[in-house]
C-alpha cells in the first residue's frame, strides 16, 4: 500500500499542476444551472484514470463525469477530478482533486490535493491521517464551541427549506458557520482540526469517499444520519468529533427522514 500511495501522490500532484495552471475554456451545465462541468474536469479525469490503470490494471473506476456509476466489490478507485467545479469555473481558486481506493466497498486509501495551497491530505487504513506528511487530528470541541462547515446542496434545491432549517439550527447551537464550495476540502478541514464539524444534505460518493477515511484515521466520525452509509448513491453526510457528533446527528434527524 505504501508503494501504491507514493505512486498515487505523484499522479495527483501532476493532475494538480494542470488544474492550478489552467482556466476553464468550456463550461457546460449537467441538467441543472448549479451543476457545472468544464473541459478540465474531463481532461483531469481522463489523465487520472489512464495513470491509475497503469499502476493497478486489475482495478475498476467510479468517476463523476460518467453516466454509469457502479460500485464493484473488487479494487475500486473513486475519483473526483475537480471537487469545487463552480469555484474553478469562476476562478475562485478553492478546489481539490480527490482519489479514494477501495477493496470490498471499504476505503483503504484516501488522497486529496489542493494545488492552490499545495496541501496534500493522505491516509492508509490503520496508519493514521497526514497533512503534508505531518499527523493530523480532529479537535474535541463540543457543539456550542464548534465552527461548522456546510454545503447548501445546490443540486437539490427542492430541499432548500429542510436544508436551511438545519443550517439555522447549527448556526444557533454552534459557534458559527462557513461555506466554501468544496465538500472534500471541508471534510479534510474537519480531519486536520481547522473546523469542528460538517453537514450537507446530499453528497455524491466522489465528494466524500477519500475524506471519509481521513476523518476516521484522524479520530473523527463521519456518517449518514438518516439512511444507510455507502457509496452507491448520494447521501446526507455529517462529520465531527466524539464531543459534538451526537448533537449534530440529532439536529439533522429532527429535520429529515430516512
Amino acid at each position: 500500500m505504501k508503494s501504491l500511495l507514493e505512486q498515487t501522490i505523484v499522479i495527483i500532484k501532476e493532475a494538480g499542476e494542470k488544474l492550478r495552471d489552467s482556466h476553464a475554456q468550456v463550461i457546460q451545465e449537467k441538467g441543472d444551472v448549479a451543476n457545472l462541468v468544464t473541459d478540465m474536469d474531463c481532461k483531469i479525469q481522463d489523465f487520472l484514470v489512464a495513470s491509475l490503470k497503469k499502476i493497478r490494471p486489475d482495478s475498476h473506476f467510479l468517476v463523476e463525469e460518467e453516466e454509469q456509476h457502479l460500485v464493484h466489490d473488487d479494487y475500486l478507485w473513486i475519483i473526483d477530478p475537480i471537487d469545487g467545479t463552480t469555484n474553478y469555473a469562476y476562478d475562485y481558486r478553492h478546489s481539490a482533486i480527490s482519489i479514494a481506493f477501495l477493496h470490498r466497498k471499504e476505503v483503504i486509501m484516501g488522497v486529496v490535493y489542493n494545488p492552490y495551497t499545495d496541501e496534500l491530505f493522505h491516509s492508509i487504513k490503520g496508519e493514521g491521517a497526514f497533512l503534508n506528511g505531518q499527523p493530523m487530528h480532529v479537535q474535541d470541541r463540543p457543539m456550542e464551541s464548534s465552527l461548522i462547515l456546510c454545503g447548501t446542496s445546490p443540486y437539490h434545491k427542492h430541499m432548500v427549506d429542510t436544508s436551511f432549517e438545519i443550517l439555522k439550527t447549527l448556526f444557533v447551537r454552534g459557534r458559527d458557520l462557513r461555506r466554501s464550495g468544496s465538500a472534500v476540502l471541508d471534510l479534510c478541514y474537519v480531519a486536520c482540526g481547522r473546523v469542528d464539524a460538517f453537514f450537507e444534505y446530499r453528497l455524491s460518493p466522489w465528494d466524500f469517499a477519500a475524506a471519509s477515511l481521513l476523518i476516521q484515521e484522524a479520530g473523527g466520525l463521519i456518517e449518514c444520519p438518516n439512511g444507510v452509509w455507502g457509496f452507491e448513491k448520494a447521501i446526507t453526510i455529517i462529520a465531527g468529533n466524539p464531543n459534538n457528533i451526537k448533537e449534530l446527528r440529532a439536529i439533522v434527524q429532527e429535520h429529515t427522514k430516512a
